[in-house]
């Protein structure tokens, strides 16, 4: 029984920053941000909004979107976060309750970040052929507003918060192909938040020991670096899943790279020398929302007309630092 991707929705916060706003907090000009970095407009969650919220509305818009699937239809919840709204307990549980999921669902998170969608839709592909579920759902919700300062010019600039669902079936869909996965931990110190958790706990048996410096308690990212292992490590990813699937260049009809930066997805198609038209940038009024970029890219795309039958490659590379690359086949 192979399991397919059936469908996509995606919910976005009501709050539009545009690149000016970013601009007077960051003092990086509002034109290199709008048109260089690629992302005139961004979404940011209201102070009282949480990362479930956003994600408990992605998969209500997707039961809107398909009302052939019924919440009771739910086999299996995978969770990709970075960013839930708490360290214990997980966000699938919160959003099996919200979205009124049967109690015998599966419920996990994956603590991946912007490859964490090609990930997630390996790992719950397999489970649901393990266990001969029919019906699943992958969340992807990482709002890096929760862990940003708007003063920080390297991420400011750059992140947006979305959350996408991901309808996964076994009657119908994208059949999904071999995957390439990889990790360079010696990398990790490039996008990376330190404070509240195991090296910087907020309390411990050993008294509070929470940082005290301010940089550990914001997102850190070096975008040089990030930038310096996509070029060194996603084309290399893109040709060892075109050898698993058994494809060449040729063969693909479109490339949805992680929608990091209007600028990175330019250099990857001057690399692999594609065209935009091969391989879009279309989240201009989003910014980068880490795990939703490919989901949601591909809804949009799909949306503007079919994919039936055509090859689509997905890249998704970022924290961890991680990369995955897949293949789906409309």
């Amino acid at each position: 029984m192979l399991m397919k991707v059936r469908g996509f929705a995606h919910a976005v916060p009501d709050t539009i920053v545009e690149a000016e706003e970013v601009a007077g907090w960051t003092g990086a000009d509002s034109t290199f941000i709008a048109q260089k970095i690629g992302f005139p407009q961004r979404r940011f969650l209201g102070a009282r909004e949480t990362p479930s919220m956003l994600g408990g509305q992605a998969v209500r818009a997707l039961f809107d979107r398909f009302p052939e699937l019924l919440p009771d239809d739910i086999e299996a919840l995978f969770v990709v976060s970075q960013t839930p709204d708490y360290s214990i307990p997980h966000m699938a549980a919160q959003l099996q309750n919200a979205c009124g999921l049967p109690d015998r669902v599966a419920a996990l998170d994956i603590s991946l970040g912007c490859s964490g969608w090609v990930y997630g839709l390996s790992m719950l592909r397999a489970m649901m052929q393990a266990e001969g579920w029919t019906n699943a759902l992958l969340v992807t919700c990482d709002p890096y507003s929760k862990i940003m300062s708007p003063q920080d010019r390297a991420t400011a600039t750059v992140f947006g918060d979305a959350a996408a669902a991901t309808w996964l079936s076994a009657e119908a869909g994208a059949s999904v192909g071999s995957t390439d996965f990889g990790t360079d931990g010696s990398g990790a110190d490039g996008l990376i938040f330190r404070a509240g958790r195991g090296a910087s706990p907020m309390t411990s048996i050993y008294g509070n020991s929470a940082t005290t410096n301010p940089t550990d308690q914001q997102l850190y990212m070096d975008g040089r670096a990030i930038l310096t292992f996509m070029l060194d490590r996603v084309p290399a990813s893109i040709e060892r899943c075109l050898a698993k699937n058994g494809l060449t260049m040729p063969d693909v009809d479109l490339f949805v790279f992680h929608q990091a930066s209007q600028y990175m997805v330019e250099l990857l198609r001057r690399q692999l020398e594609l065209t935009a038209e091969q391989a879009p940038f279309v989240l201009e009024d989003l910014g980068n929302c880490v795990s939703s970029t490919i989901p949601i890219a591909i809804e949009r795309i799909q949306d503007r007309g079919s994919l039936e039958g055509k090859n689509v490659l997905a890249s998704g590379f970022g924290v961890g630092l991680s990369w995955a690359t897949t293949i789906l086949k409309f």
